[in-house]
């Protein structure tokens, strides 16, 4: 039932040991296995060391040339660095195909694959001078790894370290298909992920890869039909061949693979055949838009929302219906405008801010100390806020200036003090509420808050005087702008700000262009998809509420150089009539605004929206701000364990509200660990039943026949008790106990043949290995049903 390969001598070797002793059935998988040879040494024995060093490195530099069909594409748009970036890609992924090609252990080779990617960060980042860069590379890596454990986010880090990454990760890819290639003999699955990335790059970024699919194509025939040597090599059926096998398979493969890819242009030069129209993700995405009502060039449709306040931040420009509930109450000497939050991302739809920076309040209450507030320019006053909604964490706390000290007046359920954990921003001069276990609401709470006095007068003063200039970080942060951002934009913004002689004369001169050339409404549209919000409503529409004017005003101004943030928030709501220095606010009063930043004063706000002011003492109307949305992301607490504990807590406690729903849970839990546990018993057969359904060219092998049969023996075990030391397997499926069952002659045949095939040297049958897989298989379905 063997086929013989060859081995004699090792034929003569086995039958002269005589019986099998105990101690040769010792084995890393299974305390019945043994395995002389192991699974590993037979690797490599049929991939690379059977082949010559050429053909493996032929092999490797046509999988070097398919590899690089990822990185061509994305080069081939002509951008600055793009052909450095692709040198660089090419000498790594080639020096790491080398280096794939040498018998190292994986201790060695993750060492040398490491000092490549470094080598190649070098020569990426580093410049004329790559050693004078890698010694500065270490404090730059230390800060990032600081940031990334403090913000628990990826962009926080630098280029050069997600370069180091991205090598990183490339290596691992090119290490994991090269031995995949080698050792397993298939490019099938590389290059069918190569295949379905070009199409996506293609459907995605607009990239024209038609010529790349084309010559991947050629590429994945190729390495596959050379492959297929050492398949058959390490086959049943051995090929016999004349002289150099190698170097004729090889240039016939060539050939044919050239000759295949070129067959299939002979139609289109014989007649004349129009352009295919490619299909691409996005054109079914704007054939399904169309199907539901959309249009390509119109704008996108959209349900109007109710005026409110929202933690998510969803594209602009909706409609709007003008909403009246009650959101807060406030007792303040000054009407001012409530702060809720900032943002300084702009990305041609909406409003971001991914890298604000959380720290805890103080317990006392102080949320700063540090004496930033300038008497000249700010003043000092308290309110007090009673939410007439229910407002737990994590959600922001309005305050009517820059936050300098906050208590919570309210009490807990045990009339204690409410201890909520606070969360504050310096930067942004806002406040959060985190989530806590207990889920509690926040009824009230006092500010005392910093409000801007200064007069138009000393603010054109103090840009004229003063000779201080933006701090880095001001710039860095808010002059952002999207890459996208139409020119006429920019030159709109410098035709507005030129002659204006002060800071605070260009943001005038921002904010009576737009009063003079667009008209506010709530009625309004989506601007089209791909178009950027601003200039839509600068050129298009010239007409929307209080996020496109603030939103326009400050992308006007970070163009000229001046920068600004988004605030979102409430307007100053309706004074009390019955109660001197109380105001109401309602989700109708939800607004955005601008804050203007103006060196040795700091952060002004400004008033976009036409119809509204600033002035204090004087309660308005305010535009909306966005529909009614369930609160976004929390901001950063002291850690990532920290919030994500915080929030499990948080959704095992609202479940644990509604019975109905934590039964279904128990129930479905219950059902899972039971089917977990089935599942368990029913592995052994199972694995057996899929190796017979799923058959393979290369099947079988010895290391996956024994594996799959090992468990027989466990069951064997846990049925007529373990095997005695010094017992063989024949002996002991000979024993009264197992040979009296019914499955005696059964477990016999399965023990000579496991034997047989555990340390003869022949190579099984197809066929016989099916029998011997069918056999434990019914061994283990009567020994799991006994």
């Amino acid at each position: 039932m063997w086929e013989p390969n060859g081995n004699h001598q090792a034929n003569a070797t086995v039958a002269e040991r005589g019986p099998l002793t105990s101690s040769r059935f010792e084995s890393v998988r299974s305390p019945y296995i043994a395995e002389p040879k192991t699974a590993g040494a037979d690797l490599k024995n049929i991939g690379q060391g059977t082949a010559p060093v050429l053909y493996t490195f032929f092999v490797s530099a046509i999988l070097l040339v398919l590899s690089l069909e990822w990185i061509y594409p994305v080069t081939s748009t002509g951008q600055q660095g793009s052909e450095r970036f692709l040198s660089v890609m090419a000498t790594l992924t080639g020096t790491l195909l080398l280096a794939g090609l040498l018998r190292t252990g994986w201790i060695t080779g993750i060492l040398i694959r490491l000092c490549i990617a470094l080598a190649a960060l070098c020569w990426m980042y580093g410049g004329s001078d790559p050693a004078g860069w890698a010694l500065t590379y270490p404090s730059t890596l230390a800060g990032d790894m600081g940031s990334f454990f403090h913000t628990w986010r990826f962009h926080s880090i630098s280029i050069e370290t997600r370069g180091l990454l991205m090598m990183c990760g490339w290596s691992m890819l090119m290490t994991s298909v090269q031995s995949l290639v080698l050792l397993r003999r298939s490019v099938m699955l590389f290059g069918s992920a190569t295949l379905v990335y070009l199409l996506l790059l293609e459907s995605f970024a607009g990239l024209d890869v038609y010529a790349s699919v084309i010559r991947s194509v050629l590429w994945i025939l190729l390495i596959q039909a050379m492959l297929q040597l050492l398949r058959l090599n390490g086959g049943v059926t051995t090929p016999i061949y004349g002289r150099s096998p190698y170097v004729l398979w090889s240039t016939v493969t060539l050939a044919v693979s050239a000759c295949m890819v070129l067959f299939s242009a002979i139609p289109g030069q014989l007649a004349s055949i129009p352009q295919p129209e490619r299909i691409s993700l996005e054109q079914m995405g704007e054939r399904l838009a169309r199907w539901a009502g959309y249009t390509q060039n119109a704008s996108i449709p959209a349900a109007a929302a109710v005026t409110g306040y929202s933690t998510a931040d969803a594209p602009m420009g909706a409609p709007l219906i003008q909403g009246d509930t009650l959101f807060f109450e406030a007792k303040s000497p000054e009407a001012t405008y409530w702060r809720g939050e900032t943002r300084s991302y702009y990305n041609g739809s909406t409003w971001s801010d991914p890298a604000q920076r959380f720290e805890t309040a103080s317990p006392s209450g102080l949320v700063r100390a540090d004496g930033w507030e300038n008497p000249t320019y700010w003043q000092r006053i308290r309110q007090t806020v009673t939410m007439k909604r229910e407002w737990r964490g994590p959600n922001p706390l309005f305050t009517g200036g820059m936050p300098l000290q906050l208590s919570l007046q309210d009490k807990n359920s045990d009339h204690q003090k409410n201890k909520r954990l606070l969360l504050s921003n310096e930067d942004s001069a806002t406040l959060w509420l985190a989530g806590a276990y207990d889920d509690q609401p926040v009824k009230s709470y006092t500010a005392d808050v910093m409000i801007p006095v200064a007069t138009p007068e000393q603010l054109r003063l103090l840009g004229k005087t003063s000779k201080m200039k933006d701090p880095a970080v001001i710039r860095r942060t808010y002059l952002q702008l999207p890459t996208t951002l139409p020119g006429r934009v920019q030159a709109l913004a410098k035709e507005i700000i030129q002659g204006s002689e002060t800071r605070y004369d260009a943001v005038q001169a921002v904010k009576s262009y737009l009063a003079n050339h667009a008209a506010y409404t709530l009625d309004t549209r989506m601007p089209p998809r791909g178009t950027d919000f601003v200039d839509d409503f600068l050129f298009v529409t010239r007409q929307g509420y209080c996020n496109h004017f603030s939103t326009a005003m400050i992308v006007l101004l970070r163009a000229e150089g001046i920068p600004a943030r988004w605030v979102k928030g409430f307007g100053p709501g309706e004074a009390d009539a019955n109660v001197s220095g109380q105001y109401i606010i309602t989700q109708g009063d939800a607004h955005s605004w601008v804050e203007v930043y103006f060196p040795g004063a700091g952060w002004m706000p400004f008033e976009a929206t036409p119809g509204f002011t600033m002035t204090q003492g004087e309660g308005q109307g305010a535009a909306a701000l966005g529909g009614q949305q369930p609160a976004g992301t929390p901001p950063l607490t002291d850690g990532g364990v920290a919030r994500a504990g915080a929030w499990l807590l948080a959704r095992v406690r609202a479940i644990a509200a509604q019975p109905w729903l934590a039964a279904a849970l128990a129930a479905a839990a219950l059902l899972c660990a039971a089917g977990a546990l089935r599942m368990r018993r029913l592995r052994p057969a199972l694995r057996l039943r899929l190796l017979l359904a799923w058959p393979r060219s290369s099947f079988p092998d010895r290391e996956r026949l024994l594996s799959a049969a090992a468990p027989v023996w466990a069951a064997l075990a846990r049925r007529y008790g373990p095997r005695p030391p010094g017992m063989t397997l024949r002996e002991y499926a000979a024993s009264p106990a197992v040979a009296a069952g019914t499955d005696g002659a059964d477990i016999a045949r399965f023990a000579a043949d496991w034997e047989r095939l555990l340390y003869g040297p022949d190579r099984p049958l197809r066929a016989d290995s099916l029998e011997f897989l069918r056999r434990a298989l019914h061994l283990a379905r009567r020994l799991q049903a006994l």
